[in-house]
């Protein structure tokens, strides 16, 4: 026989879980190889980290390791900003894409942005697309052509957003409490 204790933690785990159904989201966290090939053949490469978005070609930006140029690694990038945001204060997010249509991201070694390099994809910061780069990685300006961009995915795996795994431990607790607490009163019987 069930409890009103049992019953109301059954209703609420089912409740939590129908919610949680109801808002789960899943985020695209991957890892992905790029590389860029300037004008004189000169190329930028390296890794990154983000989370590709729901048009599958905008990647939001979160790390970027082991960037080099010409095969020559640069150093650490510590700094990842959007560059509308960094040079016009026009709120962004650090992202590139797929198709190389979308670039808005400045990548450094601090945040003073002594060695680093950006791609500005959509002209408005310098009258045109841009790539341009401090003494590691080029130390040029050079209009940005989407055609010379490649990224390419090395893994993507769907991370349930925080708020979903606390439900579902949530879930799990309320659960073996009920049936602990259950298990009791029928040995008490």
């Amino acid at each position: 026989m069930k409890t009103p204790l049992t019953k109301i933690a059954f209703a609420a785990a089912t409740g939590t879980v129908l919610s949680l159904g109801a808002m789960a989201n899943s985020a695209e966290a991957a890892s992905f190889n790029f590389s860029y090939t300037l004008q004189n053949g000169d190329i930028l490469s390296g890794m990154l980290e983000g989370e590709v978005q729901a048009d599958n070609d905008t990647v939001i930006v979160s790390e970027i390791s082991m960037a080099s140029f010409n095969g020559v690694l640069g150093p650490e990038i510590t700094f990842i900003e959007s560059v509308s945001e960094f040079l016009a204060g026009i709120p962004g997010v650090p992202t590139v894409s797929f198709s190389g249509s979308v670039m808005d991201i400045i990548t450094c070694d601090t945040s003073s942005c002594s060695d680093g390099f950006l791609f500005e994809g959509s002209g408005s910061i310098f009258g045109g697309p841009a790539y341009s780069s401090g003494f590691s990685y080029g130390n040029t300006f050079d209009n940005y052509n989407p055609e010379r961009w490649q990224l390419t995915a090395k893994n993507v795996t769907s991370v349930p957003e925080p708020a979903s795994l606390l439900g579902l431990l949530t879930v799990g607790a309320l659960g073996i409490a009920s049936h602990r607490k259950g298990s009791k009163l029928k040995k008490a019987e």
